[in-house]
């Protein structure tokens, strides 16, 4: 299935947005990183800075040495054949093999900048993310050089996913009562990176299997809402944390899910998808400042703050860099899918307010948090949450998209 020209939308400003979204992401957001993330000392990659740019914290947390990984070797492959990209993906590369594996596929969580270990293999999560950067690095580099190791952690990373007593999900907490929508999330976009490096044989079992249970588990129709936990039998769990709704995850789930469906040809895995982006929409979308409220209690009262929540600080009516990005991808792709005037103005109104109170014109790139009103909480531009990867996958997944809708009407 190909991504077909809108025909409703205008085509117009669909270009002038691509060539936004292009300048954005390698003007704006990518020199913040690629002027400091290499840690010329002690290898690997620097992820904690202030908002001028000053490091604030030198411990390697090992899914952000995935992640950026990821990154790097993404704009290489994907948008430009730039040396210093692949440089420095190599770099991010080299360190994780010298010093994040911990052996029978699983990673550690959180090194010291030199590379000792600090917090072990606590994060299935870590796991995901270090592979899928080194799947993206394969190809990027066109080499089979780590396709051992990316076997063996796909392993450990399916027969973990499929097992309800493992127990090493950090940041998310295990427990006997619950199912845990960001396992089988996980699962969709790993398997998709992985796919061209193992073979659909090898990951669409698993990948195929977390789909059908984030649509027909976690999504449901009688409340139209996508729920982050469900019971062990797959009942709704009427207590606080089995009521927590959180849209971001919700629209990145979805954005995952539209894209393997497109990949498999299956229409009905996109349409399902974008019924379920749309509950997302309407439940976490703040009519009175705009944006999207981080979570929310399904039965409309005020949610109790999970124990992340607790940790970072995150407060319902916040408004968190990572969910916006995601959101501003997912409503692009179901508008363009869809042809949807109505998706497209959603996209719209999340790209003005993201510019007008995320991104600082002064320093480059974006705050990490924002009060309700859209006002500063935190201006940190990478911490132990926040590195170069929601943001700019996000920004080069538009543009890609706005540039291909370009392309197909040609």
């Amino acid at each position: 299935m190909r991504i077909e020209t809108p025909r409703r939308l205008d085509g117009g400003l669909i270009a002038e947005l691509g060539r936004y979204y292009r300048r954005h992401l390698l003007r704006e957001v990518m020199p913040f990183w690629e002027a400091r993330a290499r840690d010329v000392e002690c290898g690997g990659y620097l992820t904690c800075f202030d908002r001028t740019g000053r490091v604030t914290d030198t411990d390697k947390y090992v899914w952000f040495q995935g992640r950026q990984l990821y990154m790097f070797a993404a704009l290489y492959r994907q948008v430009e054949r730039r040396s210093d990209w692949l440089d420095l993906a190599r770099w991010g590369r080299d360190f994780l093999l010298r010093h994040a594996y911990a052996g029978e596929g699983r990673w550690h969580y959180q090194l010291d900048r030199r590379g000792a270990p600090k917090q072990g293999t606590i994060s299935i999560f870590t796991d995901h993310f270090v592979l899928g950067g080194l799947c993206e690095y394969a190809l990027a580099a066109e080499t089979q050089e780590d396709l051992p190791l990316i076997r063996a952690t796909w392993q450990a990373l399916e027969r973990h996913t499929r097992d309800p007593e493992f127990r090493d999900i950090f940041h998310g907490v295990w427990s006997p009562r619950y199912q845990r929508h960001s396992l089988s999330m996980m699962a969709v976009i790993t398997g998709t990176l992985a796919e061209p490096v193992l073979g659909a044989a090898q990951t669409r079992p698993l990948t195929d299997e977390a789909i059908e249970r984030i649509q027909r588990l976690f999504a449901r129709d009688d409340r139209r809402l996508l729920f982050e936990s469900v019971g062990r039998h797959g009942e709704i769990v009427d207590e606080p944390e089995g009521r927590v709704v959180n849209p971001g995850h919700a629209l990145e789930s979805m954005w995952f899910c539209m894209e393997a469906g497109l990949a498999r040809g299956d229409r009905g895995i996109v349409e399902r998808a974008i019924e379920i982006a749309d509950w997302s929409w309407r439940a976490g979308h703040d009519p009175e400042y705009g944006g999207i409220a981080s979570f929310l209690d399904a039965s409309g009262e005020e949610p109790k703050q999970t124990d992340w929540h607790r940790e970072t600080g995150v407060c319902r009516h916040d408004k968190v860099w990572w969910v916006h990005s995601e959101a501003l991808y997912a409503c692009a792709l179901a508008a363009v899918l869809r042809d949807d005037a109505e998706w497209f103005g959603r996209f719209l109104h999340l790209h003005d307010w993201c510019r007008t109170h995320f991104y600082d014109a002064e320093y480059g790139e974006w705050y990490p948090e924002l009060r309700r009103d859209g006002t500063p909480k935190l201006t940190d531009k990478g911490t132990c949450w926040k590195a170069a990867y929601h943001l700019p996958r996000a920004l080069m997944k538009i543009m890609q998209l706005f540039e291909a809708c370009g392309r197909a009407e040609r």
